[in-house]
């Protein structure tokens, strides 16, 4: 599992610059295997170091491409795992552009379905709509 201050969606590119050591050899088993590993929100605490709190759904990620480094670290290009070909997976990149934080990405993440997900994303894009009204209105 690879925590991170952000959120993986589905079909989504993920570069990553990869310098623990832990994660180093996460990398190395990766591609000895089948190239995927887990992506999860922090969501309390630091990407580096460990002590984190994880949320507890994540996207399944794979290696695209990747090159080692000559001091061990790993450079990579992952994409998020779509799932299947499922025709509704363009609720997972309407929440992927959406202008929200990632503690709401990670709602749209856990959103029941891709209709449970559309109407959460309706309902943020709604209210940040209302902020951005709002702050334009103060000049």
């Amino acid at each position: 599992m690879f925590p991170l201050g952000m959120v993986l969606f589905p079909g989504q590119i993920l570069p990553l610059h990869v310098f623990e050591p832990r994660y180093r050899a996460m990398v190395q088993d990766c591609l000895a295997g089948d190239q995927h590993f887990g992506v999860v929100l922090i969501e309390r605490g630091s990407e580096v170091g460990g002590q984190d709190v994880r949320t507890d759904v994540g996207t399944r990620a794979r290696i695209l491409e990747s090159e080692e480094l000559p001091d061990g670290r790993w450079v990579l290009a992952t994409v998020g795992v779509p799932i299947a070909e499922d025709p509704a997976s363009g609720s997972f990149h309407i929440a992927a552009l959406a202008p929200i934080g990632p503690l709401d990405q990670q709602r749209l993440l856990a959103a029941p379905g891709p209709l449970g997900r559309l109407e959460l994303a309706t309902e943020l894009l709604t209210d940040e709509v209302h902020v951005l009204t709002q702050r334009l209105a103060m000049g």
